[in-house]
């Protein structure tokens, strides 16, 4: 069996310079139980703990931040692609793309709370602390479901584009921004209203999407055509379009230097910008 790990950094000051080390490696597999091909990560900043999902196993595992030693494994359906953690309640959501549910987990006690029924093949998670929802892309039915995180009821669901497969939220518009890479556009949901009150083309293959709160601006990386697109976060309208170079994937905003950074993949992934984590994979 191929062991998956967990990568654990470290970081500390020495002088002016900031320097960061490999402090562990964690093996997720155990004798009992484990999770293969981990795909994504949440942290619980109110108990210190980290939690994994992945492809396969079935399971979420959680970690003491501190330690690095395993807390429990929780159940959850098959094929964990994304994670978030819900601060008001102290839940973690775990989407289920193989079974097509979401699973909400108590961070104080780790027990799975419930499970919900989403669309088909949910992917993507995002959460809105203005209204206490939470957002679940689901990439087979091209639309957005909507749960309310006090009662982990579904309210809606919000028919998108092709394929959905990035958020982000937009604290000073209390909307939600949700990228669909099979039709190139970025489209706005309403907090309030559930809606859809916009739909933005981006460029060709987006990959990447994040907020910048303090110019509200929100940023689209896309892959073919190497560039990064801009957007006016009360308007949703497009501000500018910038060339990236190479073959943008991710994207993050920095608040403390008021800068953008984008990643780059090497020449033979670029002829294929599909996601290694897509179901099937």
């Amino acid at each position: 069996m191929k062991l998956s790990t967990v990568l654990l950094a470290a970081g500390c000051l020495l002088s002016a310079a900031s320097a960061q080390w490999l402090e562990a490696t964690i093996y997720l597999p155990d004798s009992l139980c484990g999770v293969t091909n981990p795909s994504c990560l949440a942290y619980d900043s109110l108990t210190g703990t980290v939690y994994v999902g992945g492809n396969y196993g079935e399971r979420v595992i959680a970690f003491n931040a501190a330690t690095g030693e395993k807390v429990t494994a929780i159940p959850v359906g098959k094929g964990t692609r994304a994670l978030c953690w819900n601060r008001t309640n102290n839940r973690i959501y775990a989407a289920n793309t193989d079974t097509s549910t979401v699973t909400v987990i108590d961070g104080a006690t780790n027990h799975v709370v419930t499970t919900v029924f989403a669309g088909d093949g949910p992917q993507v998670l995002c959460w809105n602390p203005t209204r206490n929802k939470v957002y679940v892309g689901n990439r087979n039915s091209d639309d957005v479901t909507i749960i309310n995180g006090a009662t982990n009821e579904v309210v809606a669901t919000v028919p998108v584009g092709d394929r959905p497969e990035r958020m982000t939220y937009n604290t000073v518009n209390d909307r939600v921004y949700c990228m669909t890479g099979g039709d190139d556009s970025v489209y706005a949901i309403d907090g309030t209203s559930n809606l859809v009150t916009a739909r933005i083309p981006v460029g060709q293959s987006p990959t990447g999407i994040c907020y910048n709160e303090s110019g509200n601006r929100v940023y689209v990386t896309s892959y073919m055509n190497s560039q990064l697109t801009v957007i006016n976060g009360a308007t949703s309208e497009v501000v500018t379009t910038v060339t990236v170079g190479g073959r943008p994937y991710a994207v993050c905003y920095n608040p403390t230097n008021n800068k953008i950074y984008t990643t780059q993949q090497q020449q033979q992934q670029r002829d294929n910008p599909r996601r290694r984590d897509q179901p099937g994979d």
